[in-house]
C-alpha cells in the first residue's frame, strides 16, 4: 500500500520544506491553482491523522470526493475555524465555529466553496485501528453505527472541539514532546465525542413537536439575524413560556438563543468583511449593531480577531504571493504577521 504522502503527491500537492507555520513533527503540503492557494498540514500514527487545511479559495467551485482515502482513514471529525460552503450528502453547512463530519466510505459527496474566503479546519481522521480499539466494542451494531456517533454529537461538541482545535494550531513543539501533545489531542477529542454521545443518550428527550417548534425558532432567527429579537414574539413562534423556550432551545442547540443570534451575525458579518469592499461600520449595521464598538467586541469574542484583521487578511490573500513564500526566510516578517493572523481566523 502506497503511503499518505504518495497520494497526496498523486493528487498534485508538493511537499513545502520552508514552512514553518505548524509543527514541525508534522509534514506540511502546498498547491496552488485557479481555485485556491494554500497549505495542508499533517501528523500521522497507526490510529489517526491529525491535519490542518489552510486555504483561501480564490473560485467557487465544486471539490469531488477523492477517492482511495479508505486505507488510510474511517471518519474525520473536524473543527472548521473559517469558511463559507456547503457539503451535500448528507447536507452539512461548511460555516466557521462549526463540526465538520464524514464517512470515508462514500463515494457521493461533494464539497461546494464560495470564492474570496479563507478555509481554515482542523481535524482527526480516524483510523479503523482506533476505532475498533476505543469504539465498535462500546456500540451494540444492531441500534447504532459509528458514523452516528459522530454526526449525532456534532452540534454539542462545538465549544469544547473548539478549544482542542486551537490547542492544535497553536502547537509549535518538537519531538518528542510534539508527538505526547498531538497523541493526547487525538485521544482527547474521540473521548470528549463518546462521552457526549453517551450522555445524550441518557437524556430526556426532547420531543418531536417541541423540537419542531425550537426548529422554528431557529429558522426565524436565521431569516431575521439583523433585527432585534424580542422574547415575546419568539414564545408566540414557539408557542412556549419563556422558561421552556430558554431550556429547550439550550438543550437543543447547547447555547442560548442570544448567543445563537450573536454567531449567526458574526458568520454574516465574516463573509462580508472578506468578500466585499464594504465598511466595517456598514457591515456592522447591516448585522443589527448601530454600535461599532458593541459589534468590534463581539466579533472578537466568537472569531479571536478584530474586523480589520479579517479584511487585512483577505487584502493580502487576494494578492498574487503564494501562501508559502511568507514562511520562507526572505519574507520572515510577512510571515509573522501573517502567521498570527490567519491562525485565529
Amino acid at each position: 500500500m502506497n503511503s499518505f504522502q504518495d497520494f497526496l503527491e498523486k493528487l498534485g500537492w508538493k511537499s513545502c520544506q520552508n514552512c514553518k507555520k505548524y509543527s514541525p513533527s508534522g509534514k506540511t503540503f502546498c498547491a496552488q491553482n485557479e481555485n485556491f492557494d494554500g497549505i495542508y498540514w499533517y501528523y500521522e500514527t497507526e490510529q489517526f491523522i491529525i491535519d490542518i487545511h489552510d486555504f483561501f479559495i480564490k473560485k467557487e467551485h465544486m471539490v469531488h470526493f477523492f477517492s482511495g482515502m479508505s486505507p488510510f482513514m474511517s471518519f474525520i471529525s473536524t473543527y472548521i475555524k473559517s469558511a463559507n460552503g456547503e457539503y451535500f450528502n448528507p447536507y452539512q453547512a461548511l460555516t466557521s465555529n462549526t463540526m465538520f463530519v464524514m464517512n470515508i466510505e462514500r463515494t457521493d459527496v461533494r464539497f461546494l466553496l464560495h470564492a474570496n474566503f479563507p478555509y481554515v479546519s482542523v481535524g482527526i481522521n480516524f483510523k479503523d485501528k482506533m476505532i475498533e480499539e476505543y469504539i465498535s466494542c462500546h456500540l451494540n451494531p444492531e441500534c447504532t453505527s459509528i458514523y452516528n456517533v459522530f454526526f449525532e454529537t456534532r452540534e454539542l461538541l462545538t465549544k469544547p472541539l473548539g478549544k482542542l482545535a486551537n490547542s492544535i494550531l497553536n502547537c509549535n513543539m518538537n519531538s518528542p514532546a510534539a508527538e505526547i501533545f498531538l497523541e493526547a489531542k487525538a485521544k482527547e477529542w474521540l473521548s470528549i465525542t463518546l462521552d457526549a454521545y453517551f450522555n445524550k443518550a441518557k437524556a430526556r428527550p426532547i420531543s418531536k413537536s417541541d423540537e419542531k417548534a425550537i426548529e422554528n425558532v431557529a429558522s426565524y432567527i436565521n431569516d431575521h439575524y439583523a433585527l432585534a429579537l424580542s422574547q415575546e414574539l419568539l414564545e408566540k413562534i414557539a408557542m412556549m413560556s419563556g422558561t421552556k423556550l430558554k431550556n429547550v432551545f439550550k438543550q437543543k442547540y447547547q447555547m442560548s438563543i442570544t448567543e445563537y443570534a450573536q454567531r449567526k451575525r458574526m458568520n454574516i458579518a465574516e463573509t462580508l468583511l472578506s468578500t466585499t469592499e464594504l465598511e466595517i461600520r456598514d457591515i456592522a449595521k447591516s448585522v443589527g449593531y448601530s454600535s461599532h464598538s458593541r459589534f468590534t467586541t463581539l466579533f472578537k469574542k466568537y472569531k479571536g480577531v478584530y474586523p480589520r484583521e479579517v479584511k487585512k487578511v483577505s487584502s493580502l490573500n487576494n494578492t498574487s504571493v503564494h501562501m508559502c513564500q511568507y514562511n520562507s526566510e526572505k519574507h520572515s516578517s510577512c510571515k509573522d504577521e501573517r502567521k498570527n493572523e490567519l491562525k485565529h481566523i
